[in-house]
C-alpha cells in the first residue's frame, strides 16, 4: 500500500502536481479518520454525514486524478467544493465554534498553495475562501447560533483532543513529503544539468572529450605544460574499408576500443587527456620524462590495439598511425596539431600501424 503511494506521488513530472496528489492522499485519510472518530463520538447523523461527505469527496477526487488523468481540471473544482460548500456544511453539523472545525478551516487555506499553481487566482482564491469562512463564523456565532447543532462541553474537548492531532499530522505529513519530493525533483534537476554538461563536453560513442573541450583543455593545459607533455595524434588505419566490409555498427565498436586504450594511457591525475578529434582520429595528451619514453608509450598504445583479438572476428588486426609532438606553455596549439597530423600522414605514407616523433618522422 505504501509503495503504491509512494509510486503515486514519484510518477508526478513536476512538484506542483506531486503537491497536488500528496494533498489528496493526505486529505482522504485525514477526512477518513475523522469520520471514524465522529461515529466513535455517536455525534449526530448529520455530523457524521458531513465528515463522510468530506472523505468521499477527497477519495473520488483522487480517484479522478490516478485513474482517469484529470489533474489539470480538478484543481480549482477541488477547492471550491472543499471551501465553499463541505466545509459550511461540517461546520454547522459539527459544533461550530465550540469544535475543532477551526482547525480544518486553517488547514483547508493551507491546501489551497499546492491545488492552485498560478500565483493570481491563488491569491484571489485565497482572499475570497479566507472572507468566505470568516463570514461563516460571524453568522453562525451572531445572527444564526440556532442552525449549528451544539456539542457538549465534554464532546467539544474530545473533538478538540481529537482534531489537533490529526490536523497537525496531516500538515506534518503534507510539508515533509512535500519538501522530500522538493529536493528529489531538485537532485533530478542537477543530475540533468550535470548530464547535459557532460554531453556538452564528451563524444557520446567513445565517452572521451569532443573536440571543442579538447580545446579547451589545451589551453587550461598552458598553465602546466612544462615540457613533459606530449601530444599524440592517431588515425585508425583503413577505417573506411573496416567499415565497408565489416559494417558500421563493428567500426563503432573499434572506434570505442581504441579510445578505451587512449583512454587509460592519457591520465588525468598527471594532467593528461584524451578526446576525439573527429571521426576515427584521436588526440590524447600524455606526460613522460622524454622523448624517447613518449615513443614507447605511444608504441604500447599502438601494440595494445593491434593485437586485440575482436569476437566477431578473431583473425582480424586493427592497426593505427600517428604522430608525436612535445609541448610545453608556450607551444601554439594549432601547430603542435599541424606538427602531429603531418607525422601522422608520414606514418602512412611509411607503411601505416607506426607512431613517428619529430626524429623518428625526419
Amino acid at each position: 500500500m505504501l509503495q503504491k503511494l509512494k509510486n503515486q506521488i514519484s510518477s508526478r513530472k513536476t512538484l506542483a502536481s506531486k503537491m497536488y496528489i500528496i494533498v489528496l492522499i493526505i486529505g482522504t485519510f485525514t477526512n477518513f479518520a475523522s469520520f471514524v472518530i465522529t461515529c466513535a463520538e455517536q455525534l449526530d447523523k448529520a455530523a457524521i454525514i458531513s465528515t463522510f461527505l468530506c472523505f468521499a469527496t477527497l477519495g473520488f477526487f483522487w480517484y479522478l486524478s490516478i485513474a482517469k488523468d484529470m489533474e489539470q481540471q480538478l484543481h480549482l473544482p477541488l477547492m471550491i467544493i472543499t471551501i465553499f460548500g463541505l466545509l459550511p456544511l461540517a461546520w454547522f453539523y459539527c459544533g461550530g465554534i465550540r469544535s475543532g472545525m477551526i482547525m480544518y478551516f486553517l488547514g483547508c487555506l493551507f491546501l489551497i498553495v499546492p491545488c492552485i499553481m498560478e500565483v493570481r487566482k491563488r491569491v484571489i482564491l485565497f482572499i475570497v475562501s479566507l472572507l468566505w469562512l470568516m463570514g461563516i463564523i460571524v453568522f453562525s456565532v451572531f445572527f444564526r447560533p440556532d442552525l449549528v447543532i451544539q456539542l457538549s462541553d465534554r464532546e467539544w474537548y474530545l473533538d478538540v483532543l481529537v482534531t489537533l492531532p490529526l490536523c497537525a499530522t496531516g500538515i506534518f505529513i503534507i510539508t515533509t513529503l512535500v519538501v522530500n519530493a522538493y529536493e528529489t525533483e531538485r537532485r533530478d534537476k542537477e543530475k540533468l544539468l550535470n548530464e547535459m554538461e557532460m554531453l556538452a563536453k564528451v563524444d557520446p560513442l567513445t565517452g572521451l572529450y569532443n573536440r571543442r573541450e579538447m580545446f579547451a583543455r589545451f589551453e587550461e593545459g598552458k598553465h602546466y605544460y612544462d615540457g613533459h607533455h606530449y601530444l599524440i595524434m592517431m588515425d585508425i588505419d583503413f577505417f573506411k574499408k573496416i567499415n565497408d566490409s565489416y559494417g558500421h555498427m563493428f567500426g563503432d565498436k573499434a572506434i570505442q576500443y581504441v579510445a578505451s586504450v587512449l583512454k587509460e594511457n592519457a591520465c588525468e591525475e598527471n594532467d593528461g587527456f584524451a578526446a576525439r578529434y573527429g571521426g576515427e582520429e584521436f588526440v590524447a595528451v600524455i606526460r613522460c620524462e622524454d622523448d624517447a619514453d613518449a615513443l614507447q608509450r605511444a608504441e604500447t598504445i599502438r601494440l595494445r590495439i593491434y593485437v586485440h583479438q575482436y569476437e566477431e572476428y578473431p583473425d582480424l588486426h586493427i592497426s593505427v598511425s600517428g604522430g608525436i609532438v612535445v609541448i610545453n606553455n608556450d607551444t601554439d596549439i594549432a601547430a603542435a596539431l599541424s606538427a602531429a597530423d603531418k607525422l601522422l600522414y608520414k606514418a602512412k605514407e611509411g607503411g601505416r600501424n607506426r607512431m613517428l616523433n619529430i626524429k623518428t618522422g625526419g
